[in-house]
């Protein structure tokens, strides 16, 4: 089946299978989302690597592709849902913004599984952008998605939609930008786009609804204007909101998962008595609540459902990914047992299933393996191997990434991953620091990481490190990073380089930091606060003042935005001055590479233009990376792969062979020369 999609699309990838092509890494995923129809007719797919991003339908029975379905050149697919056993709706997107995640515009599009029957059910551009009739509906310049489809119903879908009144005005400025209006629920006909049974949440900003197994909206969360997540509840019939964060529950997050089939208990995601996420058990109507599944180590990951919405195992994304099952009489449970066992090594991860659970679509991937999709139909016990999410990685030429532990200064276990060098002793390797963004309740996992496995891949060690602020270790590890950007964060990144330093893993002159968004803040921020610790450092699309980055950027253009950075960065303008990179700027020993795309609104390109005009008074060398049109990451596979040909370039003449000596080695050009020589 596996060659049968990829000669029916037009994806067999030609690369060798000597060195792995540095394209190979920049290449969108072949296939993604990867879906079962409702009754198990139908199997859909997202296309990335196509021009534009498709929506492939392909009949289960006999293979072949039914249906196609794709936006204008200028769209990509956000999302998609089934929405009855022959239909879906698509969420469209901006193909470039965030940092590997396209930015949603918020119409939804429907279409039958042979790719007919297109119909424009919500959004802002209605004719003029797809030539379809747009159905007023009284709101429509707003975000929307799908939050249940009803698989009882057909013809319905429930959706949330977050109206935003000037978000389109050619004016983005604070005052031009309201904050963020009220999410509310509709029950979108999927046919026509009519929408009725509307609810507002009881918060301003963005919220999530959770519905019943009827379809009716019994859950709201969202976070407040301090980022503090407050949960309500409506009983069925209701129509008042009741605050769950009360009494006992006053200072806990909990998160509402899933109704049972009844309605007569929710399952629960929250650190309700304790520092970590748990899987809970609510009995609605006695108010009972119980601890299905916890782990002393990690917060609560996932949750496996049945078709008939019953926990059968929780996923905890420690330092490897477990697996924990739940006691159950159900037979998908001995199942997903079975599989774990038929995949030793890899995750195994249901992620789509037919609504009498006869069929399941499962990712099994690895810190090796980007991942595979295969159908397990338990009449015949078996899962049958579908498609590789990326064609042109062989699990076989990657690299080992190895979980960590170690001391902080202070005496913190920290956490996070070390992928080595396929084939080299782990001993007096070059090392390159890679931070993560976010940097709150964001983590580094152990999966495959096209960044870690490009390094290894050159003879690089890739150092990555769950610091404080960091998401899956309870919430007390998040709030230790608040208002320490600038110091706890980046000493627990100091002491992972010097750990691994001290392990002899890593040489101590050959050791690079290299980051992207708070990573390229982490990478400019650790070069000036260990000035000999590291020979460079690459920041990509990174925070460097943080003063002008309160006042220019997409963040403050919101009450929570500001509020953020108040309450996460730094209160005053003094403390972000101090907190600013730019601001230690003669500290710098590192040689410097920036990049940055020019269109980019959450951390502006204002940030890489002040880091050069520092660097260039002072008359320091740098490499210069921009690109017009980019916005807050290289999304285009030609803007990725020569980010990369020039990342590796610039790493092999600082603590690569050309370093040590082992090959020829251009001079590094100052400032003012480097800008004329790069476009």
């Amino acid at each position: 089946m596996k060659h049968y999609w990829l000669a029916m699309l037009g994806l067999l990838p030609g690369y060798a299978a000597a060195e792995v092509p540095i394209a190979a890494f920049a290449r969108p995923a072949d296939f993604a989302e990867v879906t079962i129809s409702p009754q198990g007719e139908y199997l859909a797919a997202v296309l990335p690597a196509q021009e534009p991003a498709t929506l492939a339908v392909m009949r289960v029975g006999d293979g072949k592709i039914v249906g196609r379905f794709a936006l204008q050149a200028n769209r990509s697919i956000y999302r998609y849902s089934w929405v009855g056993p022959h239909r879906l709706v698509v969420e469209s997107a901006y193909p470039s913004d965030l940092l590997d995640m396209p930015g949603r515009t918020g119409e939804l599009v429907g279409f039958d599984a042979d790719g007919g029957n297109v119909s424009y059910l919500f959004g802002y551009l209605g004719a003029a952008e797809v030539g379809t009739h747009l159905h007023q509906v009284g709101i429509t310049r707003g975000w929307a998605s799908v939050i249940d489809p009803l698989s009882e119903d057909p013809h319905h879908a429930v959706i949330a939609v977050d109206d935003f009144p000037n978000l389109y005005s050619a004016d983005r400025s604070a005052s031009a930008l309201a904050d963020v209006q009220i999410t509310t629920s509709y029950r979108l006909n999927v046919d026509n786009g009519m929408l009725d049974h509307k609810l507002a949440a009881p918060i301003r900003g963005y919220s999530h609804f959770l519905a019943d197994a009827a379809g009716a909206v019994r859950y709201s969360v969202g976070y407040d204007e301090h980022h503090r997540l407050v949960t309500h509840y409506m009983d069925a019939g209701a129509s008042d909101w009741t605050a769950v964060n009360a009494g006992d529950l006053s200072n806990a997050e909990v998160i509402p998962l899933r109704f049972s089939a009844d309605g007569a208990r929710v399952y629960l995601d929250s650190d309700e008595g304790g520092d970590r996420r748990c899987l809970v058990e609510h009995e609605l109507k006695s108010g009972q609540r119980r601890k299905l599944s916890c782990d002393a180590a990690a917060d609560l990951g996932d949750v496996f459902f049945s078709a008939g919405r019953e926990p059968l195992a929780a996923l905890y994304l420690d330092d490897m990914p477990r697996l924990k099952l739940l006691d159950s009489g159900n037979p998908m449970r001995a199942r997903l047992e079975m599989l774990q066992k038929a995949f030793p090594g890899r995750v195994v991860k249901p992620v789509s299933q037919t609504t009498d659970g006869s069929k399941m679509v499962l990712l099994v991937y690895s810190d090796r393996d980007p991942g595979a999709y295969y159908l397990f139909d338990s009449a015949s016990m078996k899962a049958a191997f579908l498609m590789a999410q990326r064609e042109a990685i062989d699990p076989e030429q990657m690299s080992e990434r190895r979980p960590v532990q170690f001391k902080a200064r202070d005496g913190q276990t920290l956490h996070g991953y070390l992928t080595l060098p396929r084939g080299r002793e782990p001993k007096n390797l070059p090392l390159v620091v890679h931070p993560h963004g976010g940097p709150f309740r964001v983590a580094d996992q152990w999966r495959w990481d096209a960044d870690s496995q490009l390094l290894a891949s050159r003879g690089y060690a890739v150092l990555q490190i769950n610091f404080r602020g960091s998401g899956g270790y309870g919430r007390q590890f998040v709030d230790a990073g608040k208002q320490h950007w600038d110091s706890a964060m980046i000493d627990d990144i100091s002491d992972g380089t010097r750990w691994a330093i001290q392990q002899g893993i890593a040489d101590p002159a050959r050791a690079c930091i290299y980051g992207a968004s708070y990573g390229g803040y982490a990478a400019l921020m650790g070069a000036v606060s260990e000035p000999d610790l590291y020979k460079c450092a690459i920041g990509y699309a990174g925070v460097y003042d943080l003063n002008l980055w309160q006042h220019d950027s997409d963040v403050a253009e919101s009450r929570s935005g500001r509020t953020y950075i108040e309450d996460f960065v730094g209160a005053t303008p003094e403390r972000l001055k101090q907190a600013s990179p730019l601001t230690h700027i003669d500290r710098l020993k590192a040689a410097v590479m920036i990049v940055h795309g020019e269109e980019d609104q959450r951390v502006p390109f204002s940030q890489a233009q002040a880091l050069r005009k520092a660097l260039d008074e002072r008359h320091l060398p740098y490499e210069w990376l921009s690109k017009p049109g980019a916005g807050h990451g290289f999304n285009s596979p030609g803007n990725r792969e020569e980010l990369y040909t020039r990342l590796l370039a610039f790493l092999n003449r600082n603590i690569g062979e050309a370093a040590a000596g082992k090959a020829d080695a251009p001079p590094a050009e100052a400032g003012a020369a480097a800008q004329k020589q790069v476009p």
